[in-house]
């Protein structure tokens, strides 16, 4: 019972200091990360709020190349 009420507070101490060391900045861009692979809506969200999202991705091609068996 000591052992596991000991491994539950340094649990509980590591994600706080993880999370606590986060700065305002960081919180922000990741609140952002919804809008990061749609530049459209990453623009009008923008637009609207004056926030810049720093990592927007170009999602890749949803088509799935068809299998070629080689004998």
């Amino acid at each position: 019972m000591p052992l596991a009420l000991l491994v539950l507070t340094a649990l509980a101490l590591g994600l706080y200091l993880h999370i606590g060391r986060s700065s305002e900045r960081d919180l922000e861009q990741a609140s952002l990360l919804p809008f990061a692979d749609d530049p459209e809506a990453a623009g009008r969200m923008s637009a609207a709020t004056g926030l810049q999202c720093e990592r927007l991705v170009n999602p890749l091609d949803d088509s799935i190349p068809e299998p070629s068996l080689l004998a």
